[in-house]
């Protein structure tokens, strides 16, 4: 064993008893989904990993840096679902995709959905919604539209009626019950082990605009379903706190 291997080995040990995972388990995990981080970035991860009762060796949660250098910790439908699941006041949820054919109605102010699907053609995906139930709450209900999220490639194109209805189950079961340091594997594209929000461009990540252009939608929202959407995209502290001061304005 080379004098590196055994350092990282000696870390390992320390964190064992801080995350409850075994030194070799730690370091199997370092090279896979925790691949680049840092040792101290690593403790983080797999800490969250404890406290969110989520299992890392399951995939149901894993991390990936943004562009700017702050670690996310990711996870999908099946890792919300299962945390949501855990709550005692889970209540069960209902989603679908909505095509161009079907007679659909929304009315979030009064957390009604009217959805008849047609017989025949039902014509193309235009979103999907999900509602989340929550003992002794109101529902919580998520629309997302296909083209903000459509990748148009791999299992998008595949199973496109699948992956949008993850897409608003994820918003919907985060919102729900409040998981706001999970980030969705569908709101970011990786490319390079680089998880880049979507909707920036690659131009506006290297000439550090992603924030300016955060703060300029949170000062343009005009509606609290509007604002909320921007959430997912507050990845600094200065904006979650403008984020937070603009979400009191809809209260």
């Amino acid at each position: 064993m080379s004098n590196e291997q055994e350092n990282k080995l000696v870390q390992y040990q320390k964190l064992t008893g801080l995350t409850g995972f075994q030194a070799e388990m730690i370091a199997i995990l370092h090279n896979t989904v925790a691949k680049g981080t840092s040792v101290s970035e690593l403790a983080y991860f797999l800490s969250v990993c404890k406290a969110i009762d989520l299992n890392p060796l399951n995939r149901e949660v894993w991390c990936y840096k943004d562009s700017m250098g702050n670690l996310l910790v990711f996870t999908g439908r099946d890792g919300f679902l299962a945390k949501a699941q855990k709550n005692k006041k889970w209540n069960g949820m209902r989603s679908s995709e909505v095509r161009q054919n079907d007679l659909f109605s929304m009315d979030i102010f009064n957390n009604k959905i009217t959805h008849e699907i047609t017989v025949g053609d039902r014509g193309e995906i235009l979103g999907a919604y999900c509602i989340v139930f929550v003992k002794d709450c109101e529902p919580t209900i998520e629309w997302v539209s296909f083209g903000d999220y459509n990748k148009g490639k791999n299992t998008w194109l595949k199973f496109p009626s699948d992956m949008i209805k993850k897409v608003a189950e994820c918003h919907a079961l985060k919102k729900a019950f409040g998981m706001s340091n999970l980030v969705s594997e569908y709101d970011f594209e990786i490319k390079d082990n680089i998880a880049y929000n979507g909707g920036y461009t690659e131009a506006e990540v290297k000439d550090n605009k992603v924030d300016e252009r955060v703060e300029k939608l949170i000062d343009s929202a005009k509606t609290k379903e509007s604002l909320e959407k921007l959430f997912s995209k507050c990845n600094t502290p200065e904006l979650k706190t403008k984020y937070d001061e603009k979400f009191k304005m809809f209260k």
